[in-house]
């Protein structure tokens, strides 16, 4: 008798064909179960579209928050200064790096935001140099004029201090301008 019974897509039981009520989205045993299941889709679609509406305001948040732009510019920045160095000494100690490393900044990016980004300012340091020593600012210096000369330092002094007001729309085309040289410098190696 299995044949001539059919499952309500609602409650899930199984009941004798004939009493079924059937529509275009299946089988139903009373009216009942098609209120019951059409409040519990209408409820899911519900929830679903909050859910987008919720991504889209998060992604337009992210796009527009000032504090993430700045740490993506940043992240891009620093992403592409290591692989830059790959293979090269700690800018201040010219011993091997291995494991973590930092992009270090000669001039210290917290006090000199129109060369925050300079890639003449910034070079793949020990932790140990960066963090605990400080910078290492004088061995820096000296390994620095051997790197780039004197001249690109002398620049990079004369542009100390200052202050910049950079938008959204300025570091996202920081972390665009890093992304894109470091997909360079990836399919080149």
């Amino acid at each position: 008798m299995a044949l001539s019974t059919l499952k309500c897509i609602s409650c899930k039981e199984r009941f004798k064909r004939e009493t079924m009520i059937k529509k275009p989205i299946g089988n139903f045993c009373s009216t009942d179960c098609i209120i019951d299941y059409a409040q519990r889709k209408g409820k899911k679609l519900l929830e679903k579209k909050a859910k987008k509406e919720q991504s889209l305001r998060k992604r337009l948040f992210y796009a527009s928050d000032l504090k993430t732009r700045k740490k993506a510019a940043k992240l891009a920045c620093h992403r592409y200064i290591k692989e830059r160095d790959k293979g090269l000494p700690c800018i201040c100690c010219n011993r091997p790096l291995n494991g973590k490393i930092d992009a270090g900044h000669y001039l210290e990016s917290g006090n000199n935001p129109q060369i925050r980004y300079d890639e003449d300012n910034i070079h793949s340091q020990s932790v140990y140099c960066n963090q605990y020593q400080g910078g290492n600012s004088d061995d820096y210096r000296g390994n620095l004029i051997k790197k780039i000369g004197l001249k690109r330092i002398e620049r990079l002094e004369s542009m100390k201090g200052g202050t910049v007001k950079r938008t959204c729309d300025d570091y996202k085309e920081i972390e665009n301008y890093y992304k894109a040289k470091l997909n360079k410098i990836t399919i080149d190696k």
